[in-house]
């Protein structure tokens, strides 16, 4: 083989890899924006367990940490899996809308995956007014006009980016 193919070659090889390095911090920044952290309440919890404080009060917080924990575990049940054409679709919004934080990207492929606000908020541990609030502040950042709805923005954003996708997973 020709010094000229091999470098070709080499080329080609070496913007593989770097494609690859750039999937998987988006790949990472997506997995920590879709997983919600229960750690730091099975660490409060563990800390209660230590305590020398009256057995009725620690049964109390202890109780209100595992009905905590049990919220926090149905909703990572309900959390979508991130499918290649979900962390596709979310590279898409976040290099079109680089100004989106990890919640609002998570926000946005709930909305696309059809969840309704009060699921959303839910799943988010927020009241559905703050989620409202978070929806208003991201329809701006997204530039989109008075009228025009996030859900059809980000539907039509899939259609015409993935269009032999039949829906987000």
């Amino acid at each position: 083989m020709s010094n000229k193919n091999t470098l070709d070659l080499q080329k080609e090889i070496d913007s593989l890899k770097a494609g690859v390095s750039a999937r998987k911090v988006i790949l990472n920044r997506l997995e920590t924006t879709l997983t919600p952290d229960v750690s730091g309440i099975r660490n409060l919890l563990n800390q209660i367990y230590s305590l020398d404080i009256d057995s009725d009060i620690k049964q109390k917080m202890t109780d209100l940490c595992l009905n905590i924990l049990k919220t926090k575990i149905s909703d990572k049940q309900m959390q979508i899996e991130l499918t290649s054409s979900n962390a596709a679709l979310l590279s898409l919004i976040q290099s079109k809308h680089p100004a989106l934080h990890h919640r609002e990207l998570r926000i946005s492929i709930l909305i696309i995956l059809d969840y309704d606000t009060k699921e959303i908020a839910h799943a988010l541990s927020m009241s559905k007014r703050g989620l409202e609030n978070i929806r208003y502040k991201m329809h701006k950042k997204m530039g989109l006009l008075k009228h025009q709805s996030i859900k059809t923005y980000l539907q039509e954003l899939t259609i015409n980016h993935f269009p032999h996708s039949p829906g987000m997973e």
